[in-house]
């Protein structure tokens, strides 16, 4: 796998310039949330000067893998040498999701609500708070959005004053679809879509199947984590009214040691339609956690970005561990420095989410 140049875009998408000799890279794509990047260079190397807060960067020539610059740090080497080093961080394109609130509309009942498939869902907030907003001065004049073709199952979200982004992961993760912006410096706009992985397991025959596993020797430092901490498997909804006629459905259906119970504050719910659908969704993401972590060997048997990539539903096995999982990558890191260039895979639950959300109890697993 070798190294990519690093291209440096303005806003305006004209070229700024081109950073191949990099000390290190490390690029982080994710599924359902917002991924980052940090680029190590020493500042004396051309082009340095172009690596600025807003500018865009983006891996050869592959829009998928692009970034917004957020962050520029100067560090000298803890020697004591001339070595300057710049260091350069901030979320892929994604992130510009992370810049807008659902802000209500005012003619409505004090939150944006959307009734459709869960693919219109995710693009009607896109379009309401970030691509087509009433208040233009809310508008990212470059971002367009991909014809909607309808995936997802039919469904109703409203939210408030939350943030763009997490509202994307928040429905995405439940709805198992995936999203992305992606840089078309051809067309000179940032394009919002919504991704469906696809199936490569082993037990399907439509595709050639992926399957990873330890006794093929294309696993690297493998890591496994099943936890039920904090997790739920029954749910009490509660709706609105007071204490004593509060209207509460039970969402879940597990019993003895394996019943789990909370309580999911849903009182924004209208009727108890909308009740149990906030109850489900609320107790989808407090499910156990199950996530398998590894490195892989590039081009060894499968190639990333063609046998396999972000969304796929692939298989993974450790004969040590006894272990078989048919699970959705949702994060993959690209490594490249000196010592050699790497991919590091997760499938299942990403770990940053589990940091992210264990002390609010609301684990995101996918299995």
């Amino acid at each position: 796998m070798d190294a990519p140049s690093v291209r440096i875009i303005s806003p305006a998408f004209d070229l700024l310039g081109e950073i191949r000799n990099y000390e290190s890279l490390q690029f982080t794509r994710r599924f359902y949330s917002v991924g980052e990047f940090e680029l190590r260079i020493n500042i004396n190397k051309a082009n340095t000067d172009a690596l600025q807060n807003g500018n865009l960067i983006m891996l050869g020539k592959d829009g998928k893998k692009a970034g917004i610059i957020r962050h520029r740090e100067n560090e000298i080497d803890e020697n004591g040498d001339s070595t300057d080093t710049l260091i350069i961080k901030g979320p892929t394109l994604k992130g510009i999701c992370s810049q807008r609130i659902i802000v209500p509309p005012v003619d409505g009942n004090g939150y944006d609500s959307f009734t459709g498939p869960q693919e219109t869902i995710m693009k009607h907030f896109v379009d309401a708070h970030c691509a087509g907003p009433t208040d233009s001065s809310r508008k990212i004049p470059q971002l367009v959005i991909a014809e909607d073709q309808g995936r997802g199952v039919a469904d109703q979200w409203r939210f408030r004053f939350d943030n763009l982004s997490d509202v994307e992961e928040q429905v995405g993760q439940y709805a198992k679809l995936g999203w992305d912006v992606t840089l078309d410096t051809g067309g000179k706009q940032l394009i919002f879509d919504v991704i469906q992985g696809r199936n490569l397991t082993a037990g399907q025959d439509t595709l050639p199947p992926v399957i990873f596993s330890t006794e093929f020797s294309d696993i690297k430092t493998p890591h496994f984590i099943q936890s039920w901490l904090n997790a739920a498997t029954v749910g009490y909804a509660g709706g609105q009214g007071d204490e004593t006629d509060r209207l509460i459905q039970t969402v879940g259906s597990a019993s003895g040691l394996d019943r789990m119970e909370t309580f999911f504050d849903c009182s924004d719910a209208e009727n108890a339609a909308e009740l149990i659908s906030k109850g489900t969704q609320k107790l989808a993401e407090s499910a156990p956690v199950k996530t398998f972590e590894f490195s892989v060997v590039h081009d060894h048997p499968f190639v990333y970005g063609t046998d396999y990539d972000l969304g796929d539903t692939v298989t993974a096995r450790s004969k040590r561990w006894g272990l078989t999982m048919d699970a959705q990558i949702v994060e993959l890191k690209e490594i490249y420095e000196a010592g050699g260039n790497s991919i590091e895979v997760t499938f299942g639950t990403s770990i940053p989410s589990l940091r992210k959300y264990i002390n609010h109890k609301t684990y995101k697993a996918v299995n």
